[in-house]
């Protein structure tokens, strides 16, 4: 049942291919849905060889009731457990996909340490995403708490993808995301991708 609701995801594809990866590698989506974000990306990192290799969704499903986008009000969405069960039935398939079924201020609370991998027998705490896909909730507040915690969270070259930026305010973020090194190198109608490379 791995499908999209939104568009551009070969925009994730392209950019993934020209980044330089070190050996271990997170990356992480926050709205997992029906998956195909996830798989995009897991799908990308595969095919360059990324030696130690996870990536972290996380959707609380449940069918919450919460406000999706700044000018409307707090609503259900079709977002229930039984499409939970769906989109894991065949992500489960990934040996590196990982599920936390959180709201996403959640995630951040617990895992603020840091994700752990096993690695030839051992427990290695890695704190540095690659490639990170914000498609949860789509409010001015939401995208600026999701940014915050992972730019301090990135990988040296690392990308953050923006899904329907047109929806709330850009800018605010926009500036934070400068701040700290990324730049807007892709822009389509649903999909912003920023990038911050080496120096």
């Amino acid at each position: 049942m791995i499908s999209g609701d939104s568009l551009e995801y070969e925009f994730i594809t392209e950019e993934i291919q020209k980044l330089k990866l070190n050996d271990i590698v997170l990356t992480c989506e926050i709205g997992l849905r029906r998956g195909l974000g996830s798989k995009t990306i897991m799908d990308a990192m595969i095919s360059k060889g990324a030696v130690y290799y996870r990536h972290v969704a996380v959707d609380p499903y449940g069918n919450l009731n919460y406000q999706h986008y700044d000018d409307g009000v707090p609503a259900t969405a079709d977002y229930t457990d039984y499409m939970k069960v769906e989109t894991l039935v065949d992500l489960c398939k990934y040996t590196q996909f990982a599920f936390f079924e959180f709201p996403d201020t959640y995630f951040f609370k617990t895992m603020k340490d840091g994700y752990p991998l096993s690695i030839n027998g051992k427990t290695h705490i890695h704190d540095k995403y690659s490639v990170v896909h914000l498609d949860g909730p789509h409010t001015t507040l939401a995208v600026s708490q999701q940014v915050s915690f992972f730019i301090r969270n990135m990988e040296e070259e690392s990308l953050i993808i923006i899904d329907d930026h047109e929806t709330f305010n850009m800018s605010s973020i926009t500036w934070i995301l400068e701040k700290v090194g990324f730049k807007e190198i892709r822009r389509g109608k649903r999909k912003l991708i920023f990038k911050r490379e080496k120096v």
